[in-house]
């Protein structure tokens, strides 16, 4: 196997270089792909001084999104370097060598295996949102409302990073802060949705692997750790922006994937407005905290 760790960088170079040094010296990792998509801070200048023979770095020519800055560099991790896996990784992530040595092993042992994944902890080192179920458009309306979530939550996702379990679980999708990925299956499927230009993306590939045939796995054993929105919160400050961002990719994910009719993108449409107005009446009238 031959790993690239693809890294994308938007107006937070401290946070990247700290990953990359953080990293460097891994035997695991053959090289490390950054993306500067196209920050509009100082990050070019600062991050050109992290290229050598192990660390690569590149600049896209627009801010296309997540998708899109990520799919240049497993492009290039593809085609140049000749990987055979990449490991996307979020600059505001801490991971230890030993954990992507058993996303590595993972593909050794599992068939048709397109992405390998940790458990997802927090600052303080609570398990975190690790993984998703993929439902149709009415159960995941209700993942997305603020009651209907909680209310439903035991129908709505499995959790099994929260059960105790040892070994591993499949899964539909992952966090896409960190995880191992085949890099042949990720390109016969198309790579990320340029389209979505923040969030979803997660779902979205899940989504294309899954009808491809191929299988997502989480390790129960294995985690890291994010520092959840630090990198998102230098760039899309508003909270209110980030939901209007979240609700424009959940529904190019029901028109382009889920194929929602009509009146099913009406009703969709009309409960994110609902939601969009109880956050804004939370946070702007009652000034409560998001």
């Amino acid at each position: 196997m031959n790993i690239s760790c693809i890294i994308l960088n938007y107006n937070d170079a401290k946070t990247t270089i700290s990953l990359v040094s953080a990293i460097k010296d891994y035997e695991c990792l053959d090289s490390i792909v950054v993306v500067d998509n196209h920050s509009s801070d100082d990050s070019v200048s600062d991050l050109q001084e992290l290229k050598d023979e192990k660390v690569h770095f590149l600049i896209s020519p627009v801010n296309g999104g997540y998708g899109s800055g990520n799919n240049l560099g497993i492009r290039y991790a593809y085609d140049t370097l000749h990987a055979s896996h990449v490991l996307i990784a979020n600059p505001d992530v801490m991971v230890t060598e030993d954990c992507i040595i058993a996303m590595k092993e993972a593909f050794q042992k599992t068939d048709r295996l397109a992405v390998a994944a940790a458990v997802t902890k927090d600052r303080t080192g609570a398990v975190a949102l690790s993984s998703w179920r993929l439902h149709g458009v009415f159960l995941d309306l209700l993942d997305t409302g603020l009651i209907t979530r909680r209310l439903f939550q035991r129908w709505l996702n499995d959790r099994p990073e929260l059960k105790g379990e040892k070994g591993h679980a499949f899964v539909d999708a992952v966090l896409g802060s960190l995880f191992l990925a085949d890099a042949k299956a990720l390109m016969e499927c198309g790579l990320y949705d340029e389209k979505v230009f923040l969030y979803y993306e997660e779902k979205i590939l899940g989504y294309q692997l899954k009808e491809k045939g191929y299988r997502t796995l989480l390790l129960l054993g294995e985690s890291y750790v994010h520092l959840h929105s630090v990198s998102i919160d230098k760039s899309v400050k508003s909270i209110l922006r980030k939901q209007a961002i979240l609700h424009e990719s959940k529904l190019h994910y029901y028109k382009a994937y889920l194929k929602i009719n009509p009146l099913e993108e009406l009703l969709a449409r009309g409960f994110l407005g609902f939601l969009m107005v109880e956050i804004w009446f939370l946070t702007k009238i009652l000034g409560l905290s998001w």
